[in-house]
């Protein structure tokens, strides 16, 4: 590697000039005082000698005080960690307790709508209206339009029509899939079947089921996916192409979705909906560490199954992120108007941004704060019971906490960059003005 000539700047090659004369006229004025005159070519030398002795630096018109006061505010830089004060961090905490308090007291528990919060009960009306609005969206596999005008149970009748659109891997119990996996039941076949869940890997499953005729089922007991052959059911994917046959899986899984998302249309009450995204790991973990009332170990896989026949499903999922966005939102406002208020900072430079190392913190106190009341709660309704425990957790107050800590972690990581970045634009702020007072200085 080769490095090019230092930059030099040449009002600083000027100020080094005048700096040795005034530097040789000392000398003269020295040796005068002492009673003796000096050789002008020994003045002349010593003049050149301090130009040429290393090219013009800042240094050299800065004091020991100086130079020692810029390495201090160097390294305080460097080291900088997130501004801040102790009422910011009162306003996340406080943010995070209010929020969890609304999660007990308007999301509640899942199941039936007596057991349900306000919040819990919105977020059952709102899929319901979707699952409406979308059957009269889309038309039977035969070509048949549906409209609720007649109908005498609208919800119902949307699910019926949905229903229509059928997939190799529905099975909803141990004998329809002749005993392969244990334990299959109407209550619980969403939450083991893999092609059931609303997230890649239930599109992948949907689409590999649906080409090899086969259905992906979980074994919670042993953490184990099985593969059962020959489900018999005799869909064939349309399209002449692999391009149209994966398509036309990927729409018989997303409207089979939207048939189950509410529960299915002979289901009593509310019904079992779609498992939330992403919690089908919790199936893979068979290791036996929670006693259930008989005192037998359980795996968590087969306590989350159990919480999910509680109705812990995708509907009382959203109804759970409700606190998690006030919490966010709350935080948010206060962090704008305490900056602005309190910190004396504008309205623009005070709204919240995403890269904000100190919104980020905040946000992290609100949300672990939430997760403290969540798990507190949890803890003192369940009397020992897992399934119980589980089933009064915020799911996606515990998911928004991991993210936050993943984000902290990324933070400090890039800590040492940021701050030598922020440290640079300081330099180069301050480089801007010492290079315009060394151009009022030469002009003058």
């Amino acid at each position: 590697m080769t490095y090019g000539k230092p930059h030099v700047d040449p009002y600083l090659v000027k100020l080094k000039a005048i700096q040795a004369e005034v530097a040789g006229i000392d000398m003269r004025l020295s040796a005068l005082e002492a009673g003796y005159a000096l050789d002008a070519d020994r003045v002349d030398a010593f003049v050149r000698s301090q130009v040429a002795d290393h090219p013009a630096r800042y240094e050299d018109f800065l004091s020991t005080e100086e130079i020692r006061a810029i390495a201090v505010r160097h390294s305080e830089a460097l080291n900088r960690g997130v501004e801040l004060d102790a009422l910011d961090y009162g306003l996340a905490a406080v943010c995070g307790v209010f929020s969890g308090l609304l999660d007990v007291f308007l999301v509640g528990m899942p199941g039936t709508d007596v057991a349900n919060g306000a919040a819990g009960q919105a977020s059952d009306k709102l899929f319901e209206n979707l699952v409406v609005r979308f059957a009269q969206s889309v038309k039977s596999p035969d070509g048949k339009s549906w409209s609720p005008e007649g109908k005498k149970n609208v919800f119902k009748s949307a699910i019926g029509h949905l229903e229509k659109f059928r997939v190799d891997y529905d099975q909803a119990t141990t004998k329809a899939m002749g005993g392969s996996v244990k334990h299959i039941s109407m209550k619980n076949h969403h939450t083991k079947s893999l092609a059931h869940y609303p997230d890649i890997f239930g599109l992948i499953a949907s689409i590999c089921n649906q080409f090899t005729d086969t259905s992906s089922f979980f074994d919670s007991k042993r953490g184990e996916l099985i593969v059962v052959q020959g489900t018999g059911n005799g869909v064939e994917l349309k399209g002449n192409t692999l391009t149209a046959k994966v398509f036309a899986g990927s729409v018989n899984w997303f409207v089979h979705c939207m048939s189950d998302i509410a529960g299915s249309s002979g289901s009593q009450g509310r019904g079992t909906g779609l498992p939330i995204p992403f919690t089908e790991l919790f199936q893979l973990c068979s290791a036996k560490m929670f006693r259930n009332e008989s005192g037998d170990l359980q795996s968590l896989g087969t306590v989350m199954t159990q919480v999910y026949e509680q109705g812990y499903d995708l509907r009382h999922g959203v109804a759970a992120t409700f606190p998690v966005i006030i919490n966010d939102l709350l935080i948010r406002a206060l962090y704008t108007l305490k900056r602005h208020y309190a910190d004396d900072v504008s309205w623009r430079e005070s709204l919240p941004k995403a890269d904000s190392p100190e919104l980020q913190r905040m946000v992290t106190v609100g949300v672990g704060s939430m997760c403290l009341v969540d798990f507190g709660h949890a803890a003192v309704t369940s009397w020992g019971s897992w399934v119980k425990f589980f089933s009064d957790l915020n799911l996606a107050a515990w998911a928004r906490f991991g993210l936050q800590g993943a984000n902290e972690l990324e933070m400090l990581a890039n800590r040492e960059t940021r701050n030598l970045l922020l440290t640079s634009e300081e330099i180069s702020d301050e480089w801007d003005r010492l290079l315009e007072r060394s151009t009022e200085l030469l002009n003058a």
